[in-house]
């Protein structure tokens, strides 16, 4: 049933009866033929609780049967399904739902404008595409609120009905379902198996694809009013929200990437308070930025971009140059795109460490975020480094470059990792602990050889085993344990830390 006809004061849910209740079997129906009279007997009645009467039962003897209990409404756990009850939220709820998630969520996943949404919502009658956005943020904001935890399934499982049972017919409704699926993976990562976070992911993806969001700026138009220009903003974050949810995903798992960098037309991301103001400005094109001489720094949506990019580069280079090794057929193109790679992420980080000042990633979890994915890109290089060929000159010392930075990479993850507190559980970017967990593994592999990372792996364990509570993407990466691997005295050799550090870390 919808949610405009419910009682504002009947409680926070109340279970919406089921259109079955209300039909009748057209052949339960005579119209010749009235029902006949119920018929008096004394043979017994199916038990019943019976409720006595006190001030009558005496004078009149009179017993009557208690009403038929009415409908409790549960509150589900784990991944209990509502069945085909609706959801009914009071309107003082939908508003704190709605304002929870542009104070928390809409940090790390800033895909919706607020006014754009708030006025959708306020038209009569909301479109059903709106009403699934709607339940996806709600979702969110349930699943980041003490509040409201114990609502997420609920509405995880009402979100999912609507957008079964809601079909994407134009592009507007396609937007907003882009959204709510993007939503709804980034909840699943946080409280699902990953393989359901998968697949509705690859669902925002496909509805990317489908609008060609990878093409919204192919036809340059600078004279853009407001309205126009959020429209189209709007658009590009929903693009560079789905291409970093492939990357990161894809990166963490060792699986093929969906989107293909170079066939992106769309600019990057505006400011958050361009795009909340409606203020149009215009952005760069990702090749631009990743080719510059002189870095520009830009917003931390921005930057979380960018650095996601060429993790994503980085990992294309080790799987291509993983190939080339096992078929002996190394090339000098190895080389030349490790460390063209090297030179972009060091000019890149080196420019976000200046220009924001070192009290910035203690306040923006998405900068800090970037930050740590910088330094993760670092270690993924490093892994590629055992691909060198022997044969390359000055081979030991670019080696030995590699297994001198990779534990200054997983140093400053660490440093980085200390500013976690300075943050609300909630608040978090909800794919920290993948650069935490890549950090992690390599600690475990080293820490039995220099000591001094002993202190380190604590620090990054005790990050993860803090944000366990709220982020299902730390309970499966803390059994890791490599203390049945033989390890090799990596002072005796460069090369040996290559080689263990390839066979060993993960994609």
């Amino acid at each position: 049933m919808g949610e405009q006809g419910q009682d504002p004061g009947a409680g926070l849910f109340t279970p919406a009866a089921s259109e079955s209740q209300f039909n009748m079997d057209e052949n339960d129906v005579h119209e010749s033929t009235a029902p006949p009279p119920p018929s008096i007997t004394t043979e017994p009645s199916p038990p019943t609780e019976v409720v006595a009467l006190p001030d009558m039962d005496g004078v009149m003897g009179l017993q009557m049967a208690a009403p038929p209990p009415l409908p409790s409404c549960n509150f589900v756990t784990g991944q209990s399904y509502l069945g085909s009850t609706g959801l009914a939220i009071p309107p003082l709820t939908r508003a704190d739902l709605d304002q929870l998630f542009f104070d928390r969520s809409n940090s790390f996943l800033p895909i919706v404008q607020q006014y754009r949404y708030f006025r959708r919502s306020r038209t009569i009658p909301t479109s059903q595409s709106h009403m699934c956005l709607q339940s996806a943020m709600w979702t969110m904001a349930a699943a980041l609120s003490s509040q409201f935890h114990h609502l997420r399934d609920a509405l995880y499982h009402n979100t999912l009905d609507k957008l079964g049972h809601c079909p994407a017919e134009d592009d507007a409704s396609r937007l907003e379902h882009a959204q709510a699926w993007i939503l709804i993976a980034v909840y699943e990562f946080m409280q699902a198996p990953f393989e359901r976070a998968w697949i509705s992911a690859g669902r925002a993806i496909r509805l990317v694809q489908l609008m060609r969001l990878n093409e919204v700026d192919k036809v340059t138009d600078l004279a853009l009013d407001p309205d126009s220009f959020v429209e189209k903003e709007e658009k590009r974050r929903i693009f560079w929200m789905a291409f970093c949810l492939d990357r990161c995903t894809c990166v963490l798992e060792g699986l093929p990437l969906t989107l293909n960098e170079q066939e992106v037309s769309t600019r990057l991301p505006a400011s958050e308070e361009a795009f909340q103001s409606g203020t149009p400005v215009t952005m760069p094109f990702l090749s631009e930025v990743v080719t510059a001489s002189d870095p520009t720094l830009l917003s931390p949506f921005a930057e979380s971009v960018i650095f996601t990019t060429l993790w994503g580069r980085g990992f294309l280079h080790q799987r291509q140059s993983a190939a080339e090794y096992a078929f002996c057929n190394t090339s000098r193109d190895f080389c030349d795109r490790q460390l063209w790679l090297d030179d972009i992420i060091t000019r890149r980080t080196q420019k976000l460490q200046q220009d924001y000042v070192a009290a910035s990633v203690k306040v923006d979890a998405m900068l800090l975020y970037a930050s740590m994915i910088a330094q993760t890109t670092v270690l993924l290089l490093c892994k590629a480094a055992e691909s060198i060929p022997p044969t390359t000159p000055s081979n030991h010392d670019i080696v030995s470059r590699y297994q001198r930075r990779a534990p200054a990479a997983a140093k400053e993850i660490v440093r980085l990792a200390q500013y976690l507190p300075h943050f609300s559980f909630f608040k978090v970017h909800p794919f920290t602990p993948i650069p935490l967990f890549l950090c992690r593994q390599f600690l475990l592999i080293v820490s039995s050889q220099d000591e001094t990372l002993a202190d380190d792996l604590n620090v990054v364990t005790e990050a993860l085993l803090e944000l366990k509570g709220v982020n299902g993407l730390c309970q499966s990466r803390l059994d890791i344990d490599f203390s049945d691997v033989e390890i090799p005295d990596f002072q005796e050799s460069p090369e040996a830390l290559m080689d263990f550090f390839g066979n060993y870390m993960t994609t």
